[in-house]
């Protein structure tokens, strides 16, 4: 398996999830239990976890044009 593909399909947690997307832990903790807009996460065991993909989808469908 190539970098960019194991990279991609990479299991991060909710800070990873945070550093990535500027979230902070808390933030996200409360749009999940809101159900507000998040990446899609997979259970792995009991952990909740984002795919590397899915982050990387969920950020381009909200990017907005600078002002």
């Amino acid at each position: 398996m190539d970098t960019e593909r194991s990279s991609r399909a990479a299991l991060l947690d909710v800070r990873e999830l945070s550093a990535q997307t500027g979230m902070s832990v808390s933030t996200i903790y409360r749009r999940r239990s809101h159900g507000e807009s998040l990446p899609r996460a997979v259970k792995f065991g009991n952990a909740v976890r984002w795919r590397q993909a899915d982050i990387d989808e969920w950020v381009e469908e909200h990017l907005e044009p600078a002002a």
